[in-house]
């Protein structure tokens, strides 16, 4: 995988962890990166905490915030709510490592073999992990993703859409609000850093040149939140072409056996949207 150059080791701030009375694959881990957003990570946590899946771990991790006392915080709501969870940890980058570098350091401490990824100022709702973890069972799938609903700086339904690696290769409409095999995570190198930003997509193109099966399942369970300040609606936006540039280059065109799979996903998630 393609870190920073620098990559120290995190400060472990909390560890929790009791014996997993749950059998089978159905342990998750959802991880949560943090950086100054003191304003929503409570907000987020509790969307999880309030999650109907039980089998559940929390990995957050800060990335070194400097402007605000988010880890303060976070650290009492996790002294507060550790009984949730099958196993609960809080990181601390001592450097700034970036989202990429980060997931990876989170994933690679946790046990479970599904994996949940979102950032600390997005929330996610009640049967989010149930449903998508039933969806990835059901279907065999490496991943698998929702729709999403905006909210905050602008608010509407996501684009989330089937699965198709043709469109995936023109933009991505695919949020790293995800459900992923662990085994999915460390078969593409783990997430890239990529300067400026679409790490997201570059996940997703790798996964693609993977020939790893993903999945949509058509129900609204994340909330996203806009920023109008985002990095992505100001660095990278401004970086667009570059980026694109960078794409074109790490994944110059779909493998034919990716093409050849796209069909078969689609129509396995619309078998499983009407069994639901």
């Amino acid at each position: 995988m393609y870190n920073k150059p620098w990559k120290p080791q995190p400060d472990i701030l909390f560890s929790s962890e009791k014996k997993n009375p749950y059998k089978g694959n159905d342990h998750v881990a959802v991880v949560v990166t943090n950086y100054n957003y003191e304003k929503y990570v409570i907000d987020c946590l509790d969307s999880i905490a309030a999650q109907t899946h039980k089998p559940l771990s929390l990995v957050v991790i800060d990335d070194n915030s400097c402007e605000d006392n988010s880890r303060a915080e976070i650290l009492k709501w996790m002294t507060d709510n550790e009984g949730r969870f099958v196993s609960a940890l809080l990181l601390h980058n001592v450097m700034n490592q970036g989202p990429s570098a980060s997931r990876n350091t989170a994933i690679e401490l946790c046990s479970a073999e599904s994996i949940f990824v979102i950032d600390a100022d997005n929330e996610i709702f009640p049967t989010a992990i149930s449903k998508l973890h039933a969806g990835m069972v059901r279907a065999g799938a490496d991943a698998i993703y929702s729709q999403i609903v905006e909210f905050g700086a602008r608010s509407g339904i996501g684009s989330a859409d089937l699965w198709d690696v043709q469109r995936m290769y023109k933009n991505n409409y695919v949020d790293v609000m995800s459900l992923i095999k662990r085994s999915a995570w460390s078969s593409v190198g783990g997430f890239s850093h990529i300067e400026e930003g679409w790490e997201d997509y570059d996940f997703w193109l790798k996964v693609i040149d993977k020939g790893l099966d993903v999945v949509f399942l058509p129900e609204i369970l994340c909330r996203y939140r806009v920023h109008s300040t985002s990095r992505t609606a100001t660095e990278a936006y401004k970086s667009h072409f570059e980026l694109e540039t960078v794409m074109r280059y790490r994944h110059p065109s779909p493998p034919r056996t990716a093409l050849a799979g796209t069909a078969l996903s689609s129509a396995v998630v619309r078998q499983n949207g009407r069994a639901k």
